[in-house]
């Protein structure tokens, strides 16, 4: 056919090329073709658009390139290759958060927690950047740091190129990892209200039209907005603050069998929401910490009540003074260390990598009721978690893929800084079904220090020039 003639293809024939890319490289070659082809995938797009979210596109991983600092690639698992194509300017730091093609950043310019979206798959008529008002940070939230690892993860609830006026943002920020809300066109976020107990959470999702987020203790929450009755003072305090209706209850807070040194919320496919524990520390042993401290509390018991009460005055006289030492001492003011210098000279030598050893796999049945349910197969889904607002596919979309498994990335700030002498290693698949490990992309030991990986799913643009 002569080059010409592909201009007068229908429709119909379009409709079906089109129906049969997953790539979004693809859809960008397709559209590259000539200007019918191109209009014709924008229309597409635009009328189909809803079919990319529901069926969950797969998405690709965002990889430091070694040697070039402000440069990330884009690296396919489903064909294990680097899309050399395509390179992206992106700041050389943690990305905290991916979400609808967005990738989140704290800009650490000033002495707050700014949160930063960039969106590096965008075209030249919409918005790339988006900047977010400040974060307040209270001595309670336990911000030690103002830097990437100030906010733990941040999610969009849509894309703002499709709804600019019409998007939120929830972030998990701070020692404490509380929660916070944005609402586009505001210049505040909102926070919950000062609570006696401490509510860390891990992850967040929006599902159908509202926001749920879990903690390290399997408890799962609603989070809703509602009006002070009197707005705090401040021109850019928030007339709301969140509450959390309790969706599955919480496990005891005091014992490490129910601790789970990570966790994320996943809607499949098919509209199920999963809820997925990452375990760094097997069961075996978290069952021995529990025997370890139930011990020395039973000792511990024992010798306060051996005591007279002398002794009791006495020491509580001794912790007293020494509080009161300690509130006199000047605390310094703390100055943000060079990475480089601090990796090769200050950094805490660890022996071994902090790594995943387990994932367990819950199914919520809420609305119809509370609870969960184990799953010992995830029905052919895929799915893929870090840092990244969480993503489920149908293994019949990617054949190259281990059905039925989970693809990681190390997403570990527990420690701060403890695998980032490691290359940031805690990459890798799992298999719920037969309790199997296996590797994906592995940054290489040269990269230690980099930022992380993390996947990001691409929103198709249209844009040709996105290939070079």
């Amino acid at each position: 056919m002569a080059s010409s003639q592909w201009t007068l293809l229908g429709d119909d024939i379009l409709n079906r090329i089109t129906d049969r890319l997953d790539d979004i490289y693809d859809y960008v070659r397709f559209g590259a073709v000539c200007k019918p082809w191109l209009s014709f995938s924008h229309r597409f797009y635009k009328h189909k658009h809803h079919l990319f979210r529901a069926n969950h596109q797969l998405p690709l991983l965002v990889v430091p390139m070694e040697g070039h600092q402000e440069i990330r690639g884009l690296y396919n698992i489903a064909k294990d290759t680097l899309c050399n194509q395509i390179q992206l300017n992106l700041p050389y730091k943690r990305c905290c958060g991916s979400s609808h093609g967005w990738l989140f950043f704290v800009d650490n310019k000033s002495a707050q927690i700014q949160l930063v979206l960039i969106n590096p798959f965008a075209s030249e008529s919409e918005k790339s950047m988006i900047k977010l008002p400040p974060i307040r940070c209270d001595d309670h939230n336990g911000v030690m740091h103002m830097d990437e690892y100030g906010v733990n993860k941040a999610v969009l609830s849509k894309d703002p190129n499709d709804f600019p006026n019409d998007f939120e943002v929830i972030a998990i920020y701070g020692g404490t990892q509380t929660l916070t809300h944005y609402k586009s066109g505001n210049n505040f976020w909102s926070y919950p209200k000062p609570n006696k107990e401490i509510q860390t959470f891990a992850d967040v999702i929006f599902y159908k039209g509202m926001a749920y987020a879990v903690d390290f203790h399997s408890w799962i929450v609603r989070i809703y907005r509602k009006r002070y009755k009197q707005r705090p003072g401040g021109n850019n305090s928030s007339p709301c603050y969140l509450r959390f209706k309790t969706i599955n209850e919480r496990l005891s807070e005091f014992l490490w069998c129910n601790y789970s040194g990570n966790a994320y919320l996943v809607e499949t496919s098919i509209g199920e929401l999963l809820h997925v524990r990452r375990d760094y520390i097997t069961m075996e042993e978290r069952i021995r910490k529990d025997d370890e401290i139930e011990e020395e509390m039973k000792r511990a018991r024992a010798e306060y009540e051996a005591r007279t009460q002398e002794e009791h005055d006495q020491l509580r006289e001794e912790i007293n003074k020494i509080m009161d030492e300690l509130e006199n001492q000047k605390v310094e003011e703390y100055v943000e260390p060079d990475l480089s210098k601090f990796l090769e000279e200050e950094l805490p030598k660890y022996d071994n990598p902090q790594l995943s050893v387990n994932f367990t796999v819950f199914k919520l049945n809420f609305p119809s009721s509370r609870g969960q349910k184990s799953m010992e197969t995830l029905n052919g889904e895929i799915l893929f978690l870090g840092d990244n607002n969480s993503v489920s596919v149908p293994s019949s979309r990617c054949p190259t893929l281990i059905p039925n498994s989970i693809y990681y990335t190390d997403d570990y700030v527990g420690d701060y800084f403890h695998n980032l002498a490691f290359g940031s290693c805690d990459t890798g698949v799992f298999n719920p079904e037969n309790k199997d490990f296996g590797k994906h992309f592995v940054p290489s030991f040269s990269a230690k220090g980099m930022p992380p990986p993390i996947f990001v799913v691409p929103r198709y643009r249209c844009s040709a020039k996105k290939i070079v």
